[in-house]
């Protein structure tokens, strides 16, 4: 045989292996996922609707492209697990509520929000489904605290005009509310120390530490009481989960960034307040200096450890009981400055403010479950209802208790969903642990205690307080359900693949997806696109405050009913779009009757219809009533008039300036009537006046009208409302 053929024989016997493919869109999807869960706090925490629908559009594209990459790799499972599924309903807790929504247009925003939580936990889960994905995500969550903090502090220095991050001496950073940003930093901080805790690189490990002592200076500048109950709260958990070594040095860190933080702090707001931003700058400087040399010298102390035995031993124990003792009189100092010991003594003092306000939210919060037990009132249920309900007169708009919240808003099945996700959370760790507990490499553990912690301590702070009311807040806690729950899956799973399965039922759930996407993507859509007319039609209106000349007032006017129509075209359900069109149609009909215009009946018209559309659609909005029964007495609306006074009363019953304006606009209703000979009309005005006063009487009979905290004027007439109620009872005994 030649040696040309003895040469291709040997080929033919070859294996040719082709190279495999680079998968471009696994490292795109990450990061993809890590921006979705980075820029949320940067943009007020998305506590604006503009803002949040804005994230709805972004979600559900990242969530469509995860979606599509799962299906092309065969995996058409949209529900995994347990904890999949409870995350979904509570979603679903939020749809059902529209049945019986109060506000309906709030209701479906708060299901879109929901909506829009699954969806980050849902992609979060798929592309950080492994020990290394969940590490690397964290990265991301951990950047954006950074970025918060260094916002707040600059703009504190100075050096940043981010709108609201420094108010009163406050730093308030991105999301322009102390408390919100502290706790939200006070989790960061418990992430950066779950990572530092594992980490190897030494250059890592102080960048770690650094973010670290950047976010807990931005907490001493936020001069927030619940982020220290929930940074506390956090380190305990910690303490009490990691194993051996580690419990020590997750005390260390977290020691090593309070207390460079509080080191520095005096002379940095000293600074701050003399505006010299070179001490400042000083200041941070020291700061850096000391986290650094924390870390070397915690590594240092590890090497002698490792490397001999009774000296280096002794070292470590001296230095570590110095570091203990540190700790606990820093935290000593910090609790002090930062009066927690009061804030929690508050909570339990049952004559304190704090107590006897949440009590009553609690009271309240009963009550309105008690007439909306299965289904809840709907997202801003509370906000609508809860004055009807109130003991005295105060005001807030969250019931300060997210539990509380949900029950409100969703009823029973609602908050069963919610308590499920931290039921099934809890099982997860138990078996994480069980199963990893055994491992020489405790890092998986480390890092689904830390993580859980985290979560614990912003529910159990959540459970007296609104944070989960921020959506950027609710986003973090979502995520860090994900993380967990990609943990436990790569414990149970052991590297096994995910159900690939093609059934009837797989596809079913693809098809729910799909489904999703186009609600949250064309809701986020419409409604930016209905903010955005709605901004133009405001700033006609604005331009019309300054314009003297009757034809360009009403080239303004026909703008802003455009712009107005078309947001309402959008969003049907807004109320307070409706509100400001019946506004721009008021004025309309005003100055189309002062010039003898011809259309002033068909404006008129027009105006009547959009107040009483937008009283049923927001018929506990004190605010928007207020202006809606202003617009019913410029038309002359007689229905309206006393349709929308009384659900005036029914709304606020506890303020006496609604009394006293409805009360006015009655009596000035009933006159004008009278002088127009429609005597029976005015003879009706007076006689609900009449009722009025009764109802007063009643209400100031309901509620403690003394009670040491009532917020405004006490619930009585005065006498120019006394004056009201004689002139319309005298008028009413004279013509029975």
């Amino acid at each position: 045989m030649s040696n040309k053929r003895k040469k291709t024989a040997k080929q033919s016997k070859e294996v040719i292996i082709a190279p495999k493919k680079t998968d471009w869109w696994q490292p795109i999807l990450f990061i993809l996922a890590g921006l979705l869960i980075f820029y949320p706090p940067l943009f007020s925490g998305l506590f604006f609707n503009k803002q949040m629908f804005v994230s709805h559009i972004i979600t559900s594209i990242v969530f469509s492209l995860v979606l599509f990459y799962r299906i092309s790799h065969k995996d058409y499972v949209l529900l995994r697990n347990p904890l999949d599924w409870a995350i979904l309903a509570y979603a679903g807790g939020y749809l059902l509520s529209l049945v019986g929504a109060v506000h309906q247009g709030d209701a479906i925003y708060g299901f879109l929000k929901a909506l829009n939580y699954f969806m980050v936990y849902w992609v979060v889960t798929r592309v950080a489904n492994t020990y290394q994905g969940v590490r690397e995500i964290l990265k991301f969550l951990l950047a954006g605290g950074l970025v918060v903090a260094a916002i707040g502090i600059l703009a504190a220095m100075g050096y940043s005009d981010y709108p609201g991050a420094y108010v009163s001496g406050a730093i308030m950073s991105t999301l322009q509310y102390s408390n919100t940003m502290a706790a939200y930093l006070a989790v960061m901080v418990l992430v950066g120390i779950t990572l530092v805790q594992q980490e190897k690189s030494i250059w890592l490990k102080t960048v770690y530490s650094l973010a670290n002592y950047f976010m807990v200076v931005a907490i001493l500048g936020a001069l927030s009481k619940g982020a220290w109950i929930i940074l506390v709260g956090g380190t305990l958990l910690l303490l009490i989960g990691m194993p051996g070594m580690y419990r020590l040095k997750s005390l260390y860190y977290i020691g090593l960034a309070i207390g460079a933080a509080v080191m520095v702090y005096p002379q940095f707001a000293a600074a701050i307040v003399a505006a010299d931003a070179n001490q400042a700058w000083v200041c941070v400087g020291l700061g850096i200096l000391l986290a650094g040399i924390g870390v070397i010298v915690w590594e240092g102390l590890e090497k002698l450890w490792k490397s001999q035995r009774l000296a280096p031993v002794i070292i470590t124990v001296v230095f570590a009981a110095v570091a203990v003792i540190g700790v606990f009189s820093l935290g000593s100092q910090v609790l002090q400055s930062s009066d927690v010991v009061s804030e929690i003594s508050s909570l339990l003092d049952t004559e304190s403010s704090s107590y006897i306000a949440r009590m009553e939210f609690m009271r309240c919060a009963v009550e309105i479950v008690k007439d909306h037990p299965i289904i809840g009132a709907g997202a801003g249920g509370w906000e609508a209802l809860y004055r009807q309900y109130q003991n005295y007169s105060y005001w807030t708009t969250e019931t300060h208790s997210h539990f509380l919240q949900v029950w409100v808003e969703t009823g029973t099945i609602g908050l069963l969903a919610f308590l499920s996700m931290w039921i099934i959370l809890l099982f997860y760790v138990f078996k994480v642990y069980k199963i990893k507990r055994k491992d020489k490499d405790a890092s998986h553990w480390i890092l689904t205690w830390g993580l859980a912690s985290g979560a614990l301590a912003l529910g159990a702070h959540s459970a007296i307080d609104f944070d989960l009311s921020i959506p950027a807040v609710c986003m973090v806690l979502w995520v860090l359900f994900a993380l967990v729950n990609s943990l436990y899956n790569e414990s149970i799973m052991a590297g096994n693949n995910p159900s690939r399965s093609r059934s009837a039922y797989a596809w079913m759930q693809v098809g729910i997806a799909g489904i999703l996407v186009v609600i949250l993507l064309v809701g986020g859509s419409r409604y930016l696109y209905a903010v955005n007319q709605a901004a133009l039609g405001e700033k006609a209106i604005l331009e019309l405050s300054k314009e003297t000349d009757p034809r360009k007032q009403i080239e303004l006017l026909n703008l802003a009913s455009v712009k107005y129509n078309q947001a309402i075209k959008s969003d049907p359900c807004n109320g307070k779009y409706l509100t400001s069109l019946s506004t721009v149609y008021t004025n309309f009909f005003v100055l189309l009757k002062q010039q003898n215009l011809p259309q002033t009946d068909q404006i008129r018209s027009q105006a009547v219809k959009d107040i009483d559309r937008a009283g049923e659609l927001r018929p506990y909005d004190i605010n928007t009533l207020t202006v809606l029964v202003n617009n019913a007495a410029r038309l002359g609306h007689t229905e309206g008039i006393v349709s929308l006074g009384q659900k005036s009363i029914k709304a606020s019953p506890n303020d006496i300036t609604v009394y006293k304006n409805i009360a006015n606009l009655w009596w000035d209703a009933s006159q004008k009537y009278l002088e127009a000979g429609q005597k029976d009309t005015a003879l009706n005005f007076a006689r609900q006046i009449s009722l009025l006063e009764k109802s007063l009487q009643n209400q100031m009979n309901k509620v403690d009208i003394e009670h040491p905290y009532w917020v405004g004027p006490r619930l009585q007439a005065d006498e120019e409302l006394e004056q009201v109620f004689e002139q319309a009872e005298e008028y009413v005994d004279q013509n029975s």
